[in-house]
């Protein structure tokens, strides 16, 4: 009977290494699963679309990506680019050419998946300047667009500019559509008629992918039912094709209170915790409560590590010349209390977050740790004394040279942890005799006046992709949304003015786009890691802190782990199943 077993299990295996089916990585399979059932996840709100290109919307994402696949894609654990709809590629020696073969694979309608969707995809979607999520700006370089050949039905070639070390991971955010669906939809006369394509009143029989869930009901502000697509191509180490749940539903909840009493009910089998939350359900689960309470070290761009930052163009001339000086910035982190933060705020639930790199991030470099200043007000105010700022009418606040107090409008967000730091920050720089003048907005117009260089001191959050090269609009002086120095970026021409830029801005300038055109990957952690260094030592930006990743599971769903105490928590949605 065991050479019976071994022989079957020689012949699956064989029989997958032939096939053109993806075996997903055995990590995500810890357990050998049971096949069908189904589980319930909670959705914060309606989408405002079924269209990744023609919309900016979080639930739409959420649910879509179930539903749709790119060429290339990303282990969620390891974030190392792997295959997709494309099984393998080849790169050409100067880095400028990279040729795609395709995967022969089945939409879930049962229409063959061929170049041509691809190209239709490129053309009228992610390339297209009329859709309003388009993808055009990551695929042009130097004023020069990526040109995209079909070789033949099941090869397609990309045609760079020039060499562009993040090509792949871009690549990931590009979800291909099926053109034999959506093409008829599309005015060719009107390329900005792809933005009203699969609007919410799609009949969902017409929402058609690639992935391991199709739709089957959408109820307005209420569910999504996804099922089984039967066509998905990938499988387990056993030969399973996945997913293995019949039925993926999406419960529309927008209260988080409700969504959490569900979740303890056992209507809704996983949810995203808060840290106040996380004591108490963890102390439930220890005390027999049918679910498993996760923390894990953030290894995703959202929820955004908070930063401080000075604007360098602030029209308070004073403030100006303060903000300008690495002393007094250097000063203004040593009066940064993360430790207490990270207590206080964040009930010991979050960790320190790069700059802004994530320690779990490959392009990690340790050795900002040595460069980044620990919270000490001795240090800060001997600084501040050393450059004069003295309190010389004895009323607790320093003064600048004019005689003026040395006080400081600080711009953030309404949020209740943005507050709260914000407020420890202020009282531990009050006491070194420096005041903040708290500005709390909503979060969009703290965003809209820090962007527009409206601002003297803010604290902000913007996600930090795997790649830094994916958020260069941020981090590389130059660009739109390097909001602490607008002056480095001509909005009108949307070029860099190195001219306005610091030497260190140059150097980091410079380092951006060496990282963006080579494919060696050891070259661009070279040049990223430099840029780290810079960041810790200038510090334009003074990185606070990242919250850990907090979530539940309800302990019916299988093939949800962690390799180690605070490692990432192990899952896809295809990959888990009822118990």
């Amino acid at each position: 009977m065991k050479k019976v077993l071994i022989v079957c299990l020689i012949l699956t295996m064989a029989l997958l290494a032939f096939s053109k089916d993806f075996v997903v990585d055995e990590m995500f399979t810890k357990q050998e699963p049971k096949m069908g059932g189904e589980i319930n996840l909670a959705l914060p709100g309606s989408p405002q679309s079924f269209n990744l290109y023609g919309s900016l919307d979080s639930h739409m994402y959420t649910v879509m990506l179930q539903i749709l696949n790119p060429l290339v894609d990303m282990n969620n654990i390891t974030k190392e680019v792997e295959p997709a709809l494309a099984e393998s590629w080849e790169v050409s020696p100067d880095g400028k050419e990279v040729i795609f073969h395709l995967r022969d694979v089945k939409w879930s309608d049962g229409h063959p998946f061929d170049a041509d969707d691809v190209m239709f995809t490129l053309k009228y979607f992610a390339m297209n300047n009329k859709a309003e999520n388009n993808a055009r700006g990551r695929f042009t370089f130097g004023g020069k667009l990526v040109e995209w050949e079909k070789i033949d039905d099941m090869t397609i070639k990309a045609i760079l500019p020039e060499p562009f070390g993040a090509f792949f991971i871009t690549l990931t955010h590009v979800k291909i559509f099926p053109q034999h669906v959506l093409e008829p939809l599309v005015d060719k006369n009107a390329l900005s008629s792809v933005n009203k394509i699969w609007t919410t009143d799609t009949p969902v029989e017409k929402i058609v992918g690639t992935g391991p869930f199709t739709m089957e009901q959408y109820t307005p502000d209420q569910k999504f039912v996804l099922k089984k697509n039967p066509y998905y191509w990938k499988v387990d180490k056993w030969g399973n094709r996945l997913p293995y749940i019949d039925k993926l539903n999406f419960l529309i909840i927008a209260d988080p209170e409700v969504r959490m009493a569900k979740f303890m009910s056992e209507e809704v089998d996983y949810t995203v915790l808060n840290p106040r939350d996380y004591p108490t359900l963890k102390y439930k689960e220890l005390q027999g409560a049918p679910y498993r309470i996760f923390k894990a070290e953030p290894i995703n761009p959202v929820p955004s590590p908070l930063h401080i930052t000075f604007n360098l163009d602030t029209t308070n001339a004073d403030l100006k010349e303060l903000f300008l000086n690495e002393d007094f910035r250097h000063a203004m982190e040593y009066a940064l209390d993360r430790e207490r933060i990270i207590e206080d705020v964040y009930n010991m639930l979050a960790v320190k977050g790069g700059t802004p790199t994530l320690p779990s991030n490959s392009f990690y470099n340790p050795k900002i740790e040595d460069i980044r200043r620990s919270f000490d007000l001795t240090k800060a105010s001997k600084i501040l004394d050393e450059l004069g700022l003295k309190d010389t009418d004895n009323d607790g606040i320093r003064n600048l040279k004019n005689g003026k107090n040395l006080e400081i409008v600080f711009l953030t967000k309404t949020d209740q942890d943005y507050q709260e730091v914000a407020y420890l920050y202020s009282q531990d720089l009050k006491k070194i005799g420096v005041k903040l003048h708290l500005q709390l907005l909503d979060g969009n117009i703290a965003l809209e006046k820090a962007t527009a260089g409206n601002f003297e001191m803010a604290m902000l959050a913007f996600g930090n992709q795997p790649d830094p090269q994916l958020r260069k609009e941020i981090w590389q002086p130059g660009n739109p949304l390097y909001y602490n120095h607008t002056s480095t970026f001509d909005k009108q021409n949307k070029k860099a003015i190195k001219e306005n830029m610091y030497d260190w801005e140059l150097r980091v300038y410079d380092l951006f786009d060496l990282g963006q055109s080579t494919m060696d990957q050891s070259k661009r952690r070279e040049y990223y890691n430099e840029w780290q260094e810079i960041y810790a030592d200038k510090i334009p930006y003074i990185f606070v802190c990242k919250g850990m990743t907090l979530m539940g599971w309800n302990e019916r769903v299988g093939n949800v782990y962690q390799l180690k105490q605070d490692g990432p928590v192990i899952f896809t949605n295809w990959t888990i199943f009822v118990k």
